[in-house]
């Protein structure tokens, strides 16, 4: 393995550390570390993959990092930093659930979190801004742009994600003049399409087929996650009412008050927001035991995950041969333009669900400013951002 793929490896496991925030602001510190920093990729590979991704189901961050790195290197380091990014979460989570059964602890204190919200809408922005700065050429690249983020803002479902991603792609290429060279695609290795495609097939009809027959919990436990993870557009805030009606209102595996503590904690840890699925898993084989429950934990993991990874490597082929064409290329103006809407609006939304404190306001421009004018590195603000926060709260 090249000293270039370690070093990248290593990039990806801090990434996990510190994105905050959600799909958007994932992305946003992939801009800032892993393209503007680092250069493995470019800004356009960035908003391809990131385009691709809005369109499928599953983990949208977690596929873009396998599409990028497919695309990069191979698939054996598109799987190694699968493997590295979802790490510290499933760590974190399965820990989670093994002290609220161990030691029914509930109210754990994050009050040292106080200012990562604040940091991670500054780092959303900045981005946004980066992104508006190189793609927002032409006045309907702007209307996109501000309406992407008009709607995104007004109408936060799991659809208007992907329906504005399409409707953009659909305007420039009924609108733009311009005729963009079409590239002939390169040489393409099918082979990760057609095996990934009878994975998830046969994962899909023989697991289904072993839990509806056998009712045993780990099968339960895995056909469901691996379910909820082919068929979730929208990421982790789709995922969670789904995941209510089955596990608690439904089948009666978890306590209301065990699922909704731990969402509550989950949500001011870093790394994908899928991860949440590991703690339900452990919790839910908490009467048999500390190893049922990591067994379960590492099970709802692989569920939740193995789907959109397969999904990914499938349709990454396909993307592969049709981008090149000029109506790809066309489309993409019109998704570079709405992507950067849709960064700024979530900036906006995660704003707005805060609660109004004059520090959050300073923390948003201290980020932006920081980022804009300094070379501090993402993981550093991070850090200031903790410390901050747990001198703040104890004023």
């Amino acid at each position: 393995m090249s000293p270039r793929v370690i070093v990248y490896l290593r990039d990806i496991f801090w990434l996990a550390l510190t994105s905050f925030g959600g799909p958007q602001a994932h992305l946003a510190v992939m801009h800032q570390v892993l393209v503007r920093r680092r250069r493995y990729f470019s800004e356009e590979e960035l908003m391809e993959s990131q385009a691709l991704c809005q369109l499928l189901p599953g983990p949208s961050s977690t596929q873009m990092l396998i599409v990028l790195s497919q695309k990069r290197w191979n698939t054996l380091v598109a799987l190694l930093a699968l493997l590295v990014w979802i790490l510290p979460a499933t760590v974190f989570m399965l820990l989670l659930a093994l002290l609220f059964a161990r030691w029914q602890m509930r109210a754990v204190a994050t009050d040292f979190l106080l200012l990562i919200q604040p940091m991670a809408i500054g780092i959303i922005a900045h981005s946004g801004y980066q992104l508006a700065l190189r793609f927002v050429r032409n006045n309907t690249a702007m209307m996109l742009m501000l309406l992407s983020l008009l709607i995104a803002a007004t109408f936060p479902t799991p659809w208007t994600f992907p329906l504005i991603i399409l409707g953009a792609a659909c305007v420039t290429n009924l609108t733009s003049t311009a005729t963009p060279e079409a590239s002939p695609p390169a040489a393409i290795n099918w082979r990760s399409s057609y095996v990934s495609l009878l994975i998830l097939l046969a994962v899909f009809a023989v697991i289904g087929l072993l839990a509806l027959f056998t009712k045993a919990r780990y099968l339960v436990l895995f056909e469901n996650f691996f379910r909820f993870g082919m068929l979730t557009f929208g990421g982790g805030s789709v995922l969670v009412p789904q995941m209510f009606e089955q596990f608690v209102q439904h089948r009666n595996y978890l306590d209301a008050g065990d699922f909704l503590s731990g969402l509550a904690i989950s949500q001011a840890l870093p790394g994908p927001t899928f991860s949440f699925a590991t703690f339900a898993g452990g919790m839910i084989m908490k009467d048999d035991g500390l190893p049922a429950m990591v067994a379960g934990g590492l099970l709802a993991t692989m569920g939740i995950f193995l789907p959109g990874t397969l999904i990914a490597f499938l349709v990454y082929p396909i993307w592969q041969l049709v981008k090149h064409s000029a109506v790809a290329r066309r489309s993409l103006e019109g998704i570079n333009a709405a992507a950067a809407g849709l960064i700024l609006s979530a900036a906006l939304v995660l704003y707005t669900s805060m609660e109004f404190r004059t520090v959050n306001i300073f923390v948003v421009v201290a980020t932006f400013l920081l980022l804009q004018y300094s070379r501090l590195h993402v993981s550093l603000l991070v850090t200031l951002a903790l410390l901050s926060g747990y001198v703040y709260s104890r004023l």
